[in-house]
């Protein structure tokens, strides 16, 4: 990898760290590229988890999101965004630990995260706000709650909704907008 030269002036045009794609090449042989790649994107994909309705195992999708990005450094091809591709992974992993789960675990984590919304902290108003967010969103189908989830609150845009979750773009956009609908009837 080749580092922008320094003269002290910071250049708009040099970026201060390598970016994402490159980090991810070079993550084949350099541990320290790899732990860059955790060290930027732990906290925005437990974010996703999160949102998406899995609170009380966020965590463990997170690392089985970086397990498989570990598994694939070989095959990685900075053809697309990077945060395309981890997300790809980070769904895959989602939509294979909903199917382990089964309905059992579903009425866990949605007690979980009912607890969990209790311990929040500030104003009563704002966890009543987050509370009824949540509930909207949880109100959602899966499809609808992964769009609005990845567009608003991940700030992707539609055309990397549609490759990571493998769906048309016009999906994307029409989930997105009945969702936001749903949401908007929700919280009058």
């Amino acid at each position: 990898m080749k580092w922008p030269e320094t003269t002290g002036i910071a250049s708009a045009d040099a970026p201060l760290s390598p970016s994402d794609e490159s980090l991810m090449v070079d993550s084949v042989h350099s541990r320290e590229a790899f732990e860059t790649l955790i060290q930027r994107h732990q906290h925005p994909l437990m974010n996703f988890f999160r949102r998406m309705g899995d609170y009380t195992s966020a965590e463990d999708l997170v690392q089985e999101t970086f397990v498989r990005l570990f598994k694939a450094r070989g095959r990685y091809r900075p053809e697309a965004k990077f945060t395309t591709f981890l997300y790809t992974l980070a769904r895959r992993a989602w939509i294979d630990h909903r199917r382990r789960a089964g309905r059992r675990d579903a009425a866990y984590e949605s007690f979980a995260s009912e607890l969990d919304v209790r311990l929040d902290s500030g104003t009563g108003s704002e966890k009543e706000m987050h509370q009824r967010v949540r509930d909207a969103l949880a109100e959602l189908s899966e499809d609808m709650r992964g769009c609005v989830i990845m567009s608003i609150y991940q700030g992707f845009k539609y055309e990397q909704i549609a490759q990571i979750m493998g769906i048309p773009l016009g999906t994307v956009k029409t989930r997105v907008f009945h969702a936001m609908r749903k949401l908007k009837e929700a919280l009058k």
